[in-house]
């Protein structure tokens, strides 16, 4: 184990923390729940399967407002993805890819946004931010605006309640879909 945090923690992962990317890599965020042990075994089944080739795992703050990677950041289309403002700048990229003949290859990303457009094989990404002003950002990151449900490239299933991260992404080209909840 090359980067993990305390071998001696259980090796757990939720659902909110992995996001496929296609072109055969997945994102895994690293929070409250989801732990570095736990993001290598994914990884090393993923690449001994042939379901992935690369992972990049995102660090994110030990804190609520960044539980899962689906409430930070989420694929919206094809070269887009919602961000939180409050933590754009401070999320953090490890690349793992498969080392012979077992196991797996970390590297620390210098910019996460451009190893996960590179993964895409795009130029760049856009990020469209959640929210308005600072506080309607953390309301709205409260309220799950980043956690919106991608149906098809361009296409989201969102809360009503996130006006302002709806318009914004309406605003970007996607189409938003808007259906009352707590559950998406």
């Amino acid at each position: 184990h090359i980067w993990s945090d305390d071998l001696d923690v259980p090796a757990m992962l939720e659902g909110g923390d992995m996001l496929v990317l296609g072109n055969g890599c997945v994102l895994i965020g690293m929070g409250e729940r989801t732990r570095p042990v736990a993001v290598e075994q994914i990884a090393q089944r993923l690449f001994a399967t042939g379901a992935a080739t690369s992972v990049i795992a995102v660090v994110m703050p030990k804190m609520r407002s960044a539980m899962h990677l689906d409430t930070v950041m989420t694929m919206v289309d094809s070269d887009a993805f919602t961000i939180y403002p409050g933590l754009r700048n401070v999320l953090v990229g490890y690349r793992l890819e498969p080392r012979e003949p077992s196991g797996v290859r970390v590297e620390r990303e210098p910019d996460l946004y451009a190893a996960i457009a590179r993964a895409l094989g795009l130029p760049s990404l856009r990020l469209i931010e959640t929210g308005g002003d600072h506080y309607e950002a953390e309301r709205e990151q409260w309220d799950d605006g980043n956690n919106v449900l991608a149906i098809a490239p361009g296409v989201v299933v969102a809360y009503e309640r996130n006006v302002d991260t709806n318009t914004r992404l309406a605003e970007s080209g996607v189409e938003v879909i808007t259906i009352t909840g707590s559950e998406l």
